[in-house]
């Protein structure tokens, strides 16, 4: 029995719920992990789209010497110059920008004849310019729906992000449940077995005696020997299939592969069937795949938004005012700077466009169909859901009448397996017809026990298509892989 685990064995398993399987496999399981760092990678966007407003800074300093020859005494053999320039630039979200320039300069020119000297007024000059300026977008970029559009996609795509964790628990707590149920069918399958196997044992034993004092045939012993071996051979299976089985749902809650469990089942048929329109409503509510479908929705919009802006003719007004000095003093020409009197006014308005705008209408159409690929994705998984409710509903709906029939079948086989064993010791039946009904008596338990554990899973197959089973446990555990 190496790799297997005997009956003695599973009896001492360790018992758990269903609720206790879905924890475990949500507290370890690497996914959610997965999940998790895509959720912290979805949120660094919604910071880099802020960046987009921040304001850039500018600075720049230089140092110029320029000699050349002259062809008159009133040229400078040589000049230089310094200059200082700094600026900021503000994205608004409005659309505009604002900016401000300063720019401080200073020259010194050298004459070859003291006459050029003498008719160089300002030697050294000091200049100085401070400018304000603001450009609006009239057309394309207005309201700058590129920063708004971005923000609201990658908040979007965040919330994407986070869902897509509360996806993930939940198609775990999926394989979960279905591997629970699986191993506890097992378990009913050995445990039918081993009846079976203890039954052909009795029988067996039984012709033996018979068999000694000559009241049967040799064929009769060797038909009860071949039954005994067709239950061993079955108990085996039931027994290698189990193996597989908890192997799976260890290792799904990381555990040792053959640390036994005990599966606690029963008792939780279902009571109440909502119809198809009431689930279906539930499953919206709570399923986290619509959720997802939304908020990806909201980010197409959004970016269907920036495709329309940028099919636009750019036009912008332009404004700007500045102040300028000059003199022999870099003091003065610092104080001047001051004033409004010397200065600089500019209004415009600048367009630009692009002839046939292929990639922007190619943009635009692309943005179109994934808006409209989403929507066809919320109808598609309507429909899935609403065929995985329907066949849940069915299920438990057939399953009820089908759980009684299968119970009262059992009980007739036991009642009518006693009869025939009892005609059997008083000589009034033949081995081969003992052995059937002891097999009808087997298929009739095993079904009664699989009918009760099939509705059973129905129900928690309803719970879990409408987002019901276990969701707190599903939204605990995702905050807990994310407590941001």
């Amino acid at each position: 029995m190496s790799g297997l685990l005997t009956w003695s064995s599973m009896a001492s398993a360790e018992p758990m719920t269903l609720d206790q399987v879905i924890k475990t496999v949500l507290a370890h399981h690497p996914d959610l992990v997965i999940s998790r760092v895509d959720s912290d990678l979805a949120r660094s966007d919604i910071q880099n789209t802020e960046g987009l407003l921040d304001p850039t800074v500018t600075a720049s300093i230089s140092a110029i010497e320029d000699k050349t020859p002259v062809a008159s005494v009133f040229q400078a053999s040589k000049t230089q110059r310094g200059q200082f320039a700094a600026g900021i630039s503000k994205p608004l979200a409005s659309g505009g920008t604002l900016s401000a320039n300063a720019a401080f300069s200073t020259a010194r020119q050298t004459f070859s004849n003291p006459i050029g000297t003498a008719f160089s007024l300002l030697n050294p000059e000091y200049r100085n310019q401070i400018d304000i300026s603001y450009r609006h977008p009239l057309l394309r970029g207005d309201d700058r729906p590129e920063y708004r559009n971005t923000l609201i996609a990658a908040g979007a795509g965040y919330e994407a992000a986070k869902l897509n964790q509360e996806i993930t628990a939940h198609n775990l707590t999926l394989q979960a449940l279905s591997l629970y149920y699986q191993l506890a069918s097992d378990n009913i399958n050995i445990r039918i077995a081993e009846s079976a196997v203890k039954r052909a044992r009795k029988l067996l034993s039984y012709l033996h005696s018979r068999e000694k004092f000559g009241l049967i045939e040799v064929s009769d012993r060797l038909q009860a020997e071949a039954l005994l071996a067709a239950r061993q051979t079955a108990l085996a299976q039931s027994r290698a299939g189990h193996a597989a089985d908890l192997t799976a749902l260890n290792r799904l809650m990381l555990r040792d592969p053959m640390q036994p469990i005990e599966p606690q089942v029963g008792g939780h048929l279902p009571e109440t069937i909502p119809s198809l329109n009431q689930a279906l409503d539930i499953s919206r509510g709570l399923r986290p795949e619509f959720k997802a479908l939304e908020a990806r929705l909201k980010a197409a919009e959004a970016q269907l938004e920036t495709a329309s802006d940028q099919d636009q003719m750019q036009l912008d007004l332009v404004a700007q005012l500045g102040t300028r000095s000059l003199d022999s003093t870099a003091a003065s020409a610092l104080i001047k700077s001051t004033s409004i009197h010397d200065h600089f006014a500019l209004l415009s308005l600048e367009m630009s466009d692009v002839l046939n705008r292929n990639s922007a209408r190619s943009a635009l159409r692309k943005a179109e169909l994934a808006r409209e690929r989403i929507i066809s994705e919320q109808l598609q998984l309507q429909e899935q859901v609403r065929n995985d409710l329907a066949n849940a509903i069915t299920t438990i709906r057939s399953g009820r009448p089908a759980l009684a029939a299968a119970e009262a079948q059992a009980r007739i086989e036991k009642q009518k397996f006693a009869a025939e064993v009892s005609k059997y010791r008083e000589g009034r039946s033949d081995t081969a017809t003992l052995v059937q009904f002891e097999g009808d008596l087997s298929n009739a338990e095993l079904q009664a026990e699989l009918q009760r554990l099939t509705l059973e899973l129905a129900g928690r197959q309803l719970a879990w298509t409408e987002g019901r089973l276990r969701s707190d446990t599903v939204r605990a555990v995702s905050m807990q892989a994310n407590p941001s």
